[in-house]
């Protein structure tokens, strides 16, 4: 106490040590490593050469000094003729040395064989393979928004929406009172096939083979423009979806569910 004795309260006194945090002192960040070169394709290709070239000389080195055995030498039915001389001065059979140089020539392709079939892919890894080729996300999520005059046309319809569905898209077709609009969103691989289905591939201003357009199908004039395209964060839909005829103003409400209103906006622009 003050102006008395002290006391102390053991409670508090335990067998255990305090150790304060450890802080890192004040310091500069370090520099950031330097970025590796970038070659061209002749240099690697030249990079390449040079370091298999070092390696099959490193590989003589240690066949000169004893210390690797040296390989065998690929007895082919093309150097036979040199193989059977030196058998006919060892006085041995060239037959006998004709049949090991095909069992030889037969164990290497037996061998290559193996090996080609031992790094063959499997039917699920070559499907992966393949959908990693043709749906590459790591360039990102786009989209694009293409304006159609008429799509009364029902071949015209299946084939914006299987090709769609084929290609991994999300988005929606609307169709309004004067056009249609069609939105899809994906990678950017699936958004260049769907281009060149839409501005492209279909006839928009014809009909079904073999038929005559109903009244007011608009097949005259009727054509595809492409309004807008361009990468985006996140995606908006979930899956594509195929919308019955709608008014101009619920179309434009069915879009602003999923942020997109402003697309309806420029179509009727």
């Amino acid at each position: 106490a003050y102006g008395g004795e002290a006391a102390l309260l053991d409670a508090k006194v335990t067998s255990y040590v305090e150790h304060p945090v450890p802080i890192q002192p004040p310091k500069d960040d370090p520099e950031p490593a330097p970025q590796p070169l970038k070659l061209t394709k002749k240099e690697r290709k030249k990079m390449r050469t040079l370091r298999r070239k070092a390696k099959e000389q490193e590989k003589q080195e240690l066949i000169k000094q004893g210390l690797m055995e040296p390989p065998k030498p690929r007895v082919k039915m093309s150097n036979l003729v040199r193989v059977l001389a030196d058998a006919e001065k060892l006085g041995q059979d060239p037959t006998k040395i004709e049949k090991e140089v095909k069992a030889q020539m037969a164990a290497r392709l037996q061998e290559h064989e193996d090996r080609n079939l031992a790094n063959k892919l499997t039917p699920a890894e070559r499907r992966e393979k393949k959908m990693r080729k043709m749906f590459d996300p790591q360039n990102g999520l786009f989209m694009a928004v293409f304006k159609v005059g008429s799509l009364k046309n029902p071949q015209h319809k299946y084939k914006v929406n299987v090709n769609a569905t084929e290609n991994m898209l999300t988005g929606c077709v609307l169709t309004g009172d004067s056009f249609s609009l069609v939105v899809v969103e994906g990678c950017s691989k699936s958004i260049v096939r769907y281009k060149k289905l839409m501005l492209r591939r279909i006839q928009w201003d014809a009909w079904i083979a073999g038929e005559e357009p109903p009244p007011g199908a608009g097949v005259e004039g009727n054509a595809c423009a492409l309004l807008w395209e361009g990468s985006i964060i996140e995606p908006h839909f979930t899956k594509f979806r195929q919308e019955v005829e709608k008014t101009d103003d619920s179309a434009r409400k069915y879009l602003g569910d999923f942020g997109c209103a402003h697309l309806w906006d420029l179509a009727r622009a």
